[in-house]
């Protein structure tokens, strides 16, 4: 066999390793593995897994999570069914990816973001939705996109973030699922609602991907992957360099042995 052949083979294997690492490390992520960084989310992780939505997120290309912690699950009532606990905690998984700072980067500075548990079937009206407002410090404030429901969660900090596959985010307390009244019903509160836009038309609707396959991270196109946990938030860094560097190498030895 010819030098240059042997090179040739050589060249086709490191090529072919390098994009498998590449593809399978690109959207790869787990949220039980990423909670678990983490003590202060454990009965929240716990629940993921006992409903199932753990596997769910997991085999998404992109999804947000809006994390709560022990203390807030802690005061949730005792007697939920797991049907509820599961359309409650679908609520907190957002189909799209939200950072930060694409949040408080929004250009109308509010969106209705689209959930699980509206992608389940299982909201009536808009009980799925959840409207994401930045106010006007600058804090961003979650609350049920049904009408006249007041923005009753604030956004702590970031848990961890792989862009643009996996957000995760602290907010403050359980959004509530709304029930969604009729138009012609007048809503009622014993709380003062907040100013709001008129109508649905001075809100931006997110526009949730298209579905994924059932293999977790079947067609990612970006490739990012996990780090440590800093100053009690877990970060999780690009994998892609890394890949990168292993596809340029392939190619230097090619033509160096060429």
């Amino acid at each position: 066999m010819s030098s240059s052949s042997s090179s040739l083979i050589l060249f086709f294997f490191f090529f072919l390793f390098a994009s498998t690492f590449l593809f399978t490390s690109s959207n790869s992520f787990n949220i039980t593995e990423i909670l678990e960084q983490n003590k202060d989310f454990s009965t929240f992780n716990k629940l993921l897994s006992q409903t199932q939505l753990a596997s769910t997120i997991n085999s998404r290309q992109t999804v947000t999570v809006l994390a709560l912690s022990n203390d807030v699950m802690s005061s949730s009532s005792p007697d939920r069914s797991t049907d509820e606990i599961k359309n409650i905690l679908s609520l907190h998984i957002v189909v799209d990816y939200y950072d930060i700072k694409k949040l408080k980067d929004l250009k109308d500075k509010t969106v209705i973001l689209t959930t699980l548990l509206q992608s389940s079937g299982q909201a009536k009206g808009r009980q799925g939705f959840v409207n994401a407002t930045v106010m006007k410090n600058g804090d961003v404030e979650f609350g049920s996109a049904v009408p006249g429901s007041i923005l009753s969660a604030k956004l702590i900090d970031s848990v961890a973030s792989q862009p643009p596959s996996i957000s995760v985010l602290h907010i403050s307390s359980e959004l509530p699922i709304m029930i969604d009244l009729p138009n012609d019903s007048p809503y009622k509160s014993s709380s003062p609602l907040p100013a709001q836009p008129p109508g649905d038309d001075d809100y931006t609707y997110d526009e949730p991907p298209s579905p994924p396959s059932s293999a977790p991270a079947a067609s990612a196109t970006a490739s990012h992957g996990k780090s440590n946990s800093t100053n009690g938030v877990a970060a999780i860094s690009s994998q892609f360099d890394v890949a990168f560097a292993v596809v340029m190498s392939s190619f230097c030895l090619f033509m160096k042995v060429w």
